[in-house]
């Protein structure tokens, strides 16, 4: 192994048993539980904390305005604080929510999640994709291969720059994130790279994970997910 052609990680995960093709497609029922956990735990927060939160910082801000213009200095102090704790507190609600399941994804597909993933990253991101339209649990669950892969090239390895590039090979899905960087240097590469094979290993799909120096970094995935399933 040399320098120039470093294999940093390769994480190859097979499936079990014959893939399903044609009439008896499916979704593995593993990808199926994980992914559904996400939608409603999100669900959970948006429905329940989020809204809740809404109105205690609706029922905060009314109370400072009943205050008048000369409240006790102590009483408009203390009401400040909670105003703030409690937008805090909304704006973490939404953040875990959009990192459990984005609405985006569930409103608009696949292609759009990943393009707003992009154009939220601090480096310059590229999207390659023709129209890519699967099925609610696929696309939840290549949508974090996505986001994992970026945060392991921007965040573990330090890249200036990436790609992000989706395709349709026969029947399946190749997911290919390449970067300008390698190694990763980040304490969480190994973690990201484990995540990432969890969300193959959900799809019974494979999973790899290179370095070179001319190259950079690459993340390579082979879904067994025919064109146009939905």
């Amino acid at each position: 192994m040399t320098a120039s052609a470093q294999s940093i990680a390769e994480n190859v995960t097979r499936g079990q048993g014959v893939r399903r093709t044609g009439a008896d497609a499916s979704t593995p029922p593993a990808a199926d539980a994980a992914a559904q956990r996400r939608r409603q735990a999100a669900r959970v927060l948006r429905d329940g904390a989020q809204e809740r939160l809404v109105s205690v910082l609706l029922g905060l801000r009314m109370a400072r305005e009943q205050m008048g213009e000369a409240p006790s200095p102590v009483a408009a102090e203390l009401l400040d604080g909670a105003v703030r704790d409690a937008e805090a507190a909304l704006a973490q609600v939404r953040e875990v929510a959009a990192g459990l399941c984005p609405q985006v994804l569930e409103l608009r597909g696949l292609v759009p999640a990943v393009t707003a993933l992009a154009a939220a990253s601090p480096v310059p991101v590229t999207v390659r994709s023709g129209r890519i339209r699967l099925s609610q649990v696929v696309e939840t669950h290549v949508f974090f291969l996505v986001s994992e892969a970026l945060a392991h090239a921007v965040d573990d390895s330090g890249a200036s720059r990436a790609e992000v590039e989706l395709t349709h090979l026969g029947s399946g899905l190749v997911v290919s994130v390449t970067s300008d960087a390698c190694p990763p240097c980040g304490a969480g590469a190994e973690a990201r790279v484990g995540v990432m094979t969890e969300c193959v290993t959900l799809l019974e799909g494979t999973l790899t994970v290179t370095c070179s120096s001319a190259a950079g970094t690459t993340v390579r995935a082979v879904l067994p997910v025919p064109a146009g399933a939905a």
